[in-house]
């Protein structure tokens, strides 16, 4: 039975080594951390549940399996929480005007055989170009900031829209669309599946080490699961350049808020609402997690989203800074004040990758990780647990491969 070294027992370290082991590797999972589940974490109050991370994944074949196979349940997003909104005056669920609508036709009809990012433009640069002014932003840079938090004059399209040209080691497979629809997730919130892993892997072998900074062996078959920053500090010793350049990786830090309310407080059906940076608010968006999922409550419950590239000072914060952010903002959506039963904040530093033109350049470059050593993470060009999900198992795919 071939050994192999996960180094990483996040999401992304979890679900390869979920991969390796199916392919009969004997599987070994090393953490600096306490705990499995890096960055996703499931708090159940007497209010309803707190994610400190993603509230769920996009649904996907792969995804499905492997929940089916660890024996997690999903629960498909309800009904009421299938609208989305942009805020553009009020939320809205189509934020364009007549004559933003009349534009961005025209500039799709004159542009159709042109919609293909060219190399290093931006996001922005992408969308005046082919969407024009108005849906891009109101319409294209709200959707994606509420996923990349980034800033849209240096995001990459080319990234973002899967077009860039990446070496070979950074290949993987793209997801394929199974029986469920929209974004998925545990009835018992995000920890059950990192909780569901743990125990699946537990019980095939898996040997977890926490608390644990072993520096690589040269000769020592292992994959990385860490992000940018903590994978060019594992590396720098046995793959020098490669630890280089993952270094200038920018990463950008979030603040999620979660708020309690009481039923009767002031409601918005929907999956949530992002906020354009011209409409006056500093939260990023909102989601309001008992419309998106059953058995968020029983209170009202709202997560508010703040940080990236635009906002780097959220950080620092405090917590009663937050609550009368909130308040305010929420004031300003609703139209009226609402006192909350509880608030709870988490901060991450450093959090997620910035995807921009820089992120696209480094990537297109990066070296060759040594024969004995690969990467998975959601710094090499695709975001989002779905996309990670399919990137861990086509590295455990080629490694099988491999002999």
């Amino acid at each position: 039975m071939r050994k192999i070294t996960v180094v990483g027992a996040g999401f992304s370290g979890l679900t390869t080594a979920y991969f390796l082991t199916r392919h009969g590797f004997k599987v070994r999972i090393i953490d600096r951390s306490d705990r499995a589940g890096g960055l996703i974490r499931t708090t159940r109050t007497e209010h309803g549940l707190v994610e400190t991370a993603a509230n769920g994944l996009l649904a996907s074949a792969r995804a499905e399996a492997m929940c089916a196979e660890i024996g997690v349940p999903l629960l498909q997003t309800r009904a009421e929480g299938r609208k989305r909104f942009i805020y553009r005056g009020k939320p809205k669920q189509l934020p364009l005007t007549v004559a933003n609508m009349v534009a961005l036709s025209a500039h799709i009809a004159v542009n159709a055989t042109r919609l293909r990012p060219r190399r290093f433009e931006t996001v922005a640069d992408w969308g005046r170009r082919v969407l024009g002014s108005g849906a891009t932003d109101y319409l294209l840079i709200p959707a994606l900031g509420g996923i990349y938090a980034g800033d849209p004059e240096r995001l990459s399209a080319s990234l973002i829209f899967g077009k860039a040209v990446l070496p070979e080691h950074l290949s993987t497979t793209r997801p394929v669309k199974g029986k469920l629809r929209g974004t998925l997730a545990p009835p018992d919130g995000m920890q059950q599946l990192i909780d569901g892993l743990w125990n699946y892997l537990a019980d095939a072998g898996v040997e977890f080490l926490f608390q644990h900074d072993q520096q690589p062996d040269k000769n020592e078959q292992a994959i990385v699961c860490l992000s940018a920053s903590a994978a060019a500090e594992h590396l720098q010793e046995v793959a020098p350049e490669l630890s280089r350049a993952l270094q200038k990786i920018e990463m950008l830090s979030l603040a999620t808020v979660t708020c309690f309310y009481q039923p009767t407080a002031a409601q918005l059906k929907g999956f949530g609402c992002l906020f354009p940076r011209d409409q006056g608010f500093r939260a990023r968006g909102v989601l309001f997690n008992d419309f998106i999922f059953a058995g968020r409550g029983p209170a009202h419950a709202e997560t508010w989203i703040f940080g990236g590239a635009l906002d780097a000072d959220v950080i620092s914060m405090t917590d009663e800074e937050f609550v009368q952010t909130i308040a305010a903002e929420r004031d300003r959506f609703y139209g009226r004040r609402d006192e909350a039963l509880d608030t709870r904040v988490t901060r991450w530093p450093s959090a997620i990758p910035h995807y921009t033109i820089e992120l696209e350049k480094i990537l297109t470059a990066l070296p060759s990780p040594p024969k004995n050593l690969a990467l998975v993470g959601n710094y090499l060009g695709r975001v989002g647990l779905a996309k990670i999900l399919e990137r861990a198992a086509f590295v455990a795919d080629e490694l099988s491969k491999s002999g």
